[in-house]
């Protein structure tokens, strides 16, 4: 298993080490870094993305969308970690151990410089950014344990990689309601 210290973009050959699923989490990964990445002009970052499905409730406040966080649904949370254990047992049972890891190791050394608040001192950007790593490692497992397609049983986890891929922090359901919003909040970055 390939072993690497600094990435800035997905590995070439990617999704051959992964395996089965893998295209969809390199797909996921590369969407995920051109989402986040900031233009190339002073003072500008990544534009907001483009409004997926009406059933989602944008949020573009980062101080709300942070706010939200304490209030999502328990059992959403629950029902993402169960999905999450039993993609991994899967690809445990299937001796894919070596290929997870790979998955979430490349996952985690793309998303984590990239989700690093705007400042170091802002504590809800830096829970944030714990909540969304931990979202992008749940739905990596997903993807990898959902076969060529990256579906899982009823398409929640593939769902979830759309929205990150495209620019989107799905929040979690809260009082009833899906939150989303763009990347630039969980980032905290200044306000306009």
């Amino acid at each position: 298993m390939a072993r690497h210290f600094e990435l800035s973009e997905p590995p070439a050959g990617l999704a051959g080490e992964l395996g089965r699923g893998g295209d969809r989490v390199e797909r996921l990964l590369h969407g995920f870094c051109e989402a986040t990445r900031p233009s190339t002009a002073p003072g500008f970052t990544s534009p907001a993305p483009a409004r997926p499905a009406t059933r989602f409730t944008v949020v573009l406040d980062r101080d709300t969308a942070a706010a939200t966080m304490d209030l999502v649904d328990p059992g959403w949370l629950a029902d993402l970690d169960q999905r999450r254990a039993a993609a991994r047992a899967r690809l445990l049972e299937a001796g894919r151990e070596d290929q997870l890891e790979l998955a979430e190791h490349v996952a985690m050394l793309v998303a984590t410089p990239r989700l690093d608040p705007a400042d170091p001192e802002d504590a809800e950007a830096r829970a944030v950014s714990g909540a969304l790593l931990w979202l992008i490692g749940t739905v990596v497992a997903g993807a990898l344990a959902g076969g060529d397609d990256g579906e899982d049983e009823d398409g929640t986890l593939a769902e979830l990689a759309d929205l990150l891929e495209s620019g989107w922090w799905p929040i979690g359901r809260v009082n009833g309601r899906f939150l989303i919003t763009p990347y630039t909040a969980a980032r905290g970055e200044p306000r306009d």
